[in-house]
């Protein structure tokens, strides 16, 4: 009897051990982390990015799959950097201020865990689709504009 409690034993530590590594080797590391801007005009919901996507000649020749993805997302936000857009839920979005001012504009630099980059394909303008988590605000730049 004491035999089979401890091949029960050994096999249930097994198992949660095998669970427990297959969920460390799922997080990111502090090395895969990446810093990024954003504007600091953002953030907005991400049903008006597809929205706009979908039917402005801007964004013509869009893929297809990449939408769908997006659409698929559900509730996120959306902030926009240079190349492209930032995609987050809405608490790893509070972290960043928002700031609107005619005269000056301003970055929100961040660092993050990117979970998938898409492209929004064969556009006039591409643009990379990044899906990120675990946001934290680094600084905030500010420039203005020549009056």
């Amino acid at each position: 009897m004491n035999n089979k409690l401890l091949i029960l034993f050994v096999a249930v530590l097994v198992a949660v051990l095998g669970i427990f590594s297959i969920y460390a080797l799922n997080q990111p590391s502090a090395e895969e982390r990446v810093t990024l801007n954003v504007s600091s005009e953002g953030p907005y919901e991400l049903s008006i990015l597809t929205d706009n996507i979908r039917n402005h000649e801007y964004y013509r020749g869009y893929d297809p799959e990449t939408l769908a993805w997006m659409e698929s997302l559900g509730d996120k936000w959306v902030w926009n950097s240079n190349n492209g857009f930032v995609i987050m839920d809405k608490w790893d979005a509070d972290k960043l201020n928002s700031a609107y001012v005619l005269d000056a504009y301003f970055y929100e630099i961040f660092s993050c865990n990117v979970l998938e980059n898409h492209s929004l394909g064969n556009t006039k303008y591409p643009k990379e689709i990044l899906l990120v988590n675990n946001v934290e605000f680094i600084r905030e730049e500010m420039y203005y504009y020549d009056v």
